[in-house]
């Protein structure tokens, strides 16, 4: 999961951007932790987020840059998360590059 969303960052942020890692207590929520994956690079249409966890969906930005990938790395992402009974979005913004929210409850699930 951490590698995914790492990777996804790195690739998609052209030389001299940025990638920052945040992560900590979720200051609404007590007993769980929110992590946050923000990158500086190439971002992803508004009206694209919605199809973002769907197979084999690639963002319009992602193609017309010609960067390789399948479209499967955040269906396998947010599959586990959610098996961890945790959430992924990506977040809104207007500027330039992308930030995935992840949030998962601090302690391990007992049921599977």
């Amino acid at each position: 999961m951490a590698e995914n969303l790492l990777s996804n960052a790195m690739k998609y942020t052209p030389e001299g951007g940025a990638v920052t890692v945040r992560a900590g207590p979720d200051t609404a929520a007590p007993g769980w932790i929110t992590w946050t994956v923000s990158d500086t690079g190439i971002g992803i249409p508004a009206a694209e987020r919605p199809r973002l966890f769907r197979r084999f969906y690639r963002a319009s930005t992602a193609v017309q840059a010609r960067i390789p990938g399948t479209g499967l790395g955040l269906v396998i992402t947010r599959t586990i998360v959610e098996r961890h009974r945790g959430t992924i979005a990506v977040a809104d913004g207007s500027g330039p590059g992308t930030t995935f929210v992840i949030r998962l409850p601090c302690e391990p699930s007992l049921h599977h």
